[in-house]
C-alpha cells in the first residue's frame, strides 16, 4: 500500500499564521545563525537550501503548541525528532527523511515507528508559486518523469541520478496556513515557478517543518 500524502487547505487560519510570525519576530534570535544555503554539485544552480530557526518549544506561551496539539488530535500522538521554521532560498533535489542506518536502529531500540512529516506554509514571495513534489524511485512507467517537468522542478547536473525519478504527486501550495503531510521515508523535494530569482542572501518562502515518530514499533 502506498504511503499517505495529505494536503489540507487552511489547516490553520490567517490569524494563527500572523500570530506565529509575530511571535517569532519578537524573539531575539536570527535564522542567519544556522547553516544556511550550501554548495552542491548535484543541482544545476550549484547551491541549495535554507536557514533553520528553532521552534522554541520550551516557551509555554508559544503559539506553536496550539498547532502541535491540533496535529496530535488529527493524526494521533507522536514524538518530534526535528523541527524548525525554514527560511528557504533555493530548491532541494529529491531526498528522503532517512538520516543513516544508526539513526534507524536507534528508533527501533526506542520502540518507535514511522510517523508523519508536517509542513505548514507561513509566507512566500509575491509571484512565486511554491509546491512540494513526491517521487517514485525507481521510476514508474505510468507516472510523469522528472525530466518532463523541469519547468517547475529544480534542474539537476549531468551526474545526478534525479533523471531516474518519476513524479508520484505534486502538492501546489495555495495559501499560508495550509498543511502538507506525508508518512516518512518518501522521496520528496521542492518545486515552484513564477516570476522570481533565487538569491543566496534572501529567502523566498517560510514554512514550519515538524518531523515525527509514532510510538510503538512494528519491528517488535
Amino acid at each position: 500500500m502506498a504511503k499517505k500524502i495529505i494536503y489540507k487547505k487552511q489547516y490553520i487560519g490567517h490569524s494563527e499564521v500572523d500570530e506565529i510570525r509575530k511571535y517569532f519576530d519578537e524573539i531575539n534570535d536570527s535564522p542567519y545563525d544556522s547553516r544556511g544555503p550550501h554548495d552542491t554539485k548535484k543541482n544545476a544552480l550549484g547551491w541549495q537550501g535554507c536557514w533553520d530557526r528553532q521552534l522554541h518549544l520550551e516557551k509555554i506561551d508559544n503559539p506553536i503548541h496550539t498547532l502541535i496539539s491540533k496535529l496530535k488530535n488529527d493524526f494521533g500522538d507522536f514524538v518530534i525528532y526535528e523541527s524548525s521554521i525554514r527560511y528557504f532560498c533555493a530548491p532541494f533535489l529529491p531526498h528522503s527523511d532517512i538520516r543513516d542506518s544508526a539513526w534507524l536502529k536507534q528508533a527501533r531500540q526506542q520502540n518507535l515507528s514511522c510517523g508523519f512529516v508536517f509542513l505548514i506554509p507561513l509566507w512566500w514571495q509575491e509571484h512565486y508559486q511554491p509546491g512540494t513534489a513526491f517521487y517514485s524511485s525507481p521510476a514508474k512507467l505510468e507516472e510523469p518523469l522528472y525530466v518532463d517537468m523541469l519547468e517547475i522542478l529544480p534542474k539537476f547536473s549531468e551526474d545526478s541520478e534525479t533523471r531516474n525519478f518519476s513524479i508520484r504527486q505534486i502538492c501546489h501550495w495555495q495559501s499560508p496556513g495550509d498543511l502538507i503531510a506525508w508518512e516518512n521515508f518518501q522521496f520528496h523535494g521542492s518545486c515552484g515557478h513564477g516570476i522570481f530569482s533565487y538569491d543566496r542572501k534572501k529567502w523566498i518562502k517560510e514554512f514550519i517543518s515538524i518531523e515525527t515518530w509514532k510510538y510503538g514499533s512494528r519491528y517488535k
